[in-house]
């Protein structure tokens, strides 16, 4: 089975294509295809780095459409040195990491109409990031129309904050409007508390662990 991974952030766009044939392990697999797209590396230009086990491209675009310039990064996967599949539709799933999910999503769930529409008005929350996994999102739907997504939400991982962790010592209005303490990158966080846990042959339930998470944004 081939899985696409989207990863949107802010100032950048990773994607990953595995090819999974049984029980996942504590380790990923090498992916068959990586892609790298920097938005921010030159004003008005975008880079695409593309890797995979058939061949590397690097290469410059002008900066316009994000839609465009994503739907060029997936054309590497089915032709040109970098292909690694015959055709799109050998991809049969294709996951997304997103960052805010609010307090309605505490799973990975399937993405349907109702789940693009809460994603776009939770933007109000993550406004450099949620906008750029529905764009990812829009460009799977342009070229494989009928192959499931899925939404993983970085806020999942700590939906379970006790109240008075989760709200912020001001008005109480704030926290009726959902303003309120989400966490974030929990897929990052979750990863590395359960390899450590792997690491040191413990159950993660009996760990106490400090984790941080450190990039262009950071969260401990």
């Amino acid at each position: 089975m081939k899985v696409l991974v989207l990863n949107a952030g802010s100032s950048s766009q990773k994607s990953c294509l595995y090819e999974l044939s049984g029980p996942l392990t504590d380790l990923p697999p090498e992916p068959l295809w990586q892609a790298h797209i920097d938005w921010t590396h030159q004003a008005g230009v975008v880079e695409i780095h593309v890797q995979s086990q058939t061949g590397s491209l690097q290469k410059q675009l002008p900066s316009g459409s994000r839609l465009q310039v994503m739907g060029h990064m997936l054309e590497t996967l089915w032709s040109g040195e970098t292909q690694v599949v015959s055709h799109p539709l050998e991809i049969e799933a294709v996951g997304h990491r997103v960052v805010h999910g609010g307090e309605q999503y505490r799973e990975s769930t399937r993405i349907t109409s109702e789940v693009k529409a809460e994603i776009e008005r939770l933007s109000a929350f993550a406004p450099l990031h949620n906008p750029a996994s529905l764009e990812g999102i829009e460009a799977i739907e342009q070229v494989l129309p009928n192959v499931p997504q899925v939404a993983v939400f970085d806020t999942a991982f700590h939906s379970q904050l006790p109240l008075a962790a989760a709200v912020y010592p001001g008005p109480y209005e704030w926290f009726t409007e959902g303003i309120r303490r989400y966490g974030f990158h929990g897929i990052s966080h979750a990863y590395c508390a359960q390899r450590t846990a792997a690491i040191l042959g413990r159950d993660l339930g009996s760990l106490r662990l400090i984790i941080c998470h450190l990039g262009n944004g950071c969260s401990l």
